[in-house]
């Protein structure tokens, strides 16, 4: 059982790196010039980024939910803050996005842990 375990939350924190990376690499990656506005879906693609961003440890590793989720709302500020220097937007809407995303998230997989139990004990 304690390798089950570890093997979960070695699989967690490997999916979630990564999918920072590639929130990263979408959200920082230095552009020539600044784009033209996004589209109104830019609020949507935040929005799942930031709860796929939590989903893996969310439901991998419960305990630590509540500690992805303040990583996921500082990281998400962070990417603000930066974003003007590498020649993009910085957009308190984006911010919330993130956040909103992250919540989501995180009560996403309190669900998904809770019909897991139900499933389990009735079986």
């Amino acid at each position: 059982m304690g390798l089950f375990k570890f093997r979960r939350q070695s699989l967690a924190v490997f999916l979630t790196v990564g999918l920072g990376l590639g929130i990263a690499w979408g959200t920082l990656f230095p552009l020539k010039e600044l784009p033209p506005p996004p589209p109104g879906s830019d609020k949507l693609h935040h929005l799942l980024a930031f709860g796929v961003f939590v989903l893996p440890i969310s439901i991998l590793s419960p305990k630590w939910t509540w500690l992805i989720f303040l990583i996921g709302v500082f990281y998400g500020g962070m990417i603000e803050i930066i974003q003007p220097y590498v020649n993009r937007y910085r957009e308190i809407g984006d911010f919330w996005a993130n956040t909103t995303g992250a919540v989501l998230g995180v009560l996403l997989a309190r669900l998904v842990l809770l019909l897991n139990s139900r499933k389990n004990h009735s079986t």
